[in-house]
């Protein structure tokens, strides 16, 4: 956590969180042995809701193989269902 939280002065927020969430906190808190507090303001500061440029060709990028890879995986199941009938059809011939 960087000094300037420290520097400032602090404001009372009450929070409503799941209690699954709180045991989770409070875990992490006793193994790094700080606050239920200082977990959450390193979360806060660690939270970064934008996606930068970055991040979003990335994500671009991953969905473009994503739907590529499918595709592909789509046309050999196809290939693997016309020989299966092709096979079935040779066995029924027997």
């Amino acid at each position: 956590m960087g000094a300037s939280v420290q520097q400032e002065s602090m404001l009372r927020k009450p929070i409503l969180m799941p209690p699954g969430m709180i045991k989770k906190v409070d875990k992490i808190a006793r193994d790094k042995k700080v606050s239920f507090a200082e977990v959450v303001r390193a979360a806060v500061e660690a939270y970064d809701g934008d996606l930068s440029i970055g991040d979003e060709a990335l994500l671009e990028a991953l969905a473009d193989t994503l739907i590529r890879t499918t595709q592909e995986v789509i046309k050999k199941i196809d290939e693997v269902e016309k020989r299966l009938d092709e096979s079935h059809a040779k066995l029924e011939a027997q």
